[in-house]
């Protein structure tokens, strides 16, 4: 995951993303052959964005919920920054309802 910040702008671009649950769930089904997910986003229910996290509170600047099952969220996301140096968190909901929740520090 790339988070960036320019021109009052943070950019976030997630580049991958991995459910554990969801590759060992596939693992279990299919057998013999290892299961092959082509497209990261196909995991991924929901993204999320609070753009000032304070480690307790996840306020929601930006939401990305596709609205029909078959279309996949962007994973690449602009907004504006906060003043001063702040920390971003990106959370990440999968098919199953697992959280991943990324932060970093721009």
């Amino acid at each position: 995951m790339k988070i960036t910040r320019k021109d009052g702008q943070l950019h976030v671009e997630i580049e991958d993303f991995v459910s554990p649950t969801i590759i060992e769930r596939l693992a279990q089904q299919s057998g013999v052959l290892q299961p092959q997910i082509e497209d990261w986003r196909a995991m991924a229910d929901c993204v999320m964005i609070d753009p000032a996290y304070d480690g307790e509170v996840f306020n929601v600047a930006l939401s990305d919920m596709p609205p029909k099952k078959d279309d996949l969220v962007s994973g690449v996301y602009t907004l504006p920054a906060p003043d001063d140096e702040t920390t971003v968190a990106v959370k990440i909901i999968d098919m199953l309802g697992e959280e991943v929740l990324v932060t970093e520090r721009v």
